[in-house]
């Protein structure tokens, strides 16, 4: 056959018509769509919630523990604070009983001296025999230069018998820069002229004397005159010094 020339021809293909074919091929087609679509969807959202209820446990897990942290670090905070409470306390006892200790050690040292002091006077063998100015105390009695004394006169004897005499206690320092002595009735208004004394073992002569104004004491003079023809009196100086109580 010869080729005829000219436009280009279209190959034609002859279908048999069937106008309900495609409108249902349509259908399935959207059907299937939209059952998709709906599965998609239900699918999306049980992901969601099940997002949702996770999310929502976590955050109650989450204050759950939050609750439970700030309790433990109540907690913690209390416990800081009792540590430190604690720590004062056992500072304000360590210190307690550090003075309580001294205190004690204080008291046996006293009772040391007074058990040497006892043992001196009792024993009759002691080196220095006869009567004896043992000791001076002095301490503040919290008024304004007055102040309390003690002088404890003892006797070293084989025999313990009574001796009596009497006692001079002069006062020696500066006043207004010039040397000045006082005697102690002349400081204490409660003694007399002479103070007496009678005793077998020991005697505490006790008191309060007020430094005169400007007066400033160096040393204390104890002369210890007892009775008798051959009794020898004793003479001692004592430097001030006043005991803090």
């Amino acid at each position: 056959m010869t080729a005829v020339k000219g436009s280009r021809q279209h190959q034609m293909i002859v279908v048999t018509h069937r106008p309900w074919y495609r409108a249902g091929v349509f259908t399935v087609c959207l059907s299937v769509i939209g059952i998709f679509s709906w599965l998609t969807y239900h699918y999306g959202l049980d992901q969601g919630l099940a997002t949702k209820v996770a999310v929502v446990v976590e955050r109650d897990s989450l204050r759950s523990a939050l609750g439970l942290s700030e309790g433990n670090l109540a907690g913690l905070r209390q416990q800081v604070a009792d540590l430190k409470l604690g720590g004062q306390v056992d500072t304000r006892a360590n210190e307690e009983v550090r003075q309580a200790v001294e205190a004690l050690q204080t008291q046996i040292a006293e009772l040391n001296e007074e058990i040497r002091f006892y043992k001196g006077v009792m024993v009759p063998n002691a080196d220095a025999k006869g009567l004896r100015v043992e000791r001076l105390d002095l301490r503040p009695t919290g008024a304004t230069n007055r102040y309390r004394y003690s002088v404890m006169l003892t006797q070293i004897v084989d025999k313990h018998e009574y001796i009596k005499g009497v006692v001079e206690v002069s006062l020696i320092g500066t006043q207004s820069g010039e040397p000045r002595t006082y005697r102690l009735n002349e400081l204490d208004t409660e003694i007399s002229d002479e103070i007496r004394f009678r005793f077998r073992y020991f005697q505490n002569i006790e008191g309060e004397l007020t430094l005169p104004a400007e007066f400033l004491p160096t040393d204390m003079v104890i002369a210890a005159r007892p009775s008798g023809r051959d009794a020898k009196g004793i003479e001692k100086t004592f430097v001030w010094q006043v005991k803090e109580v």
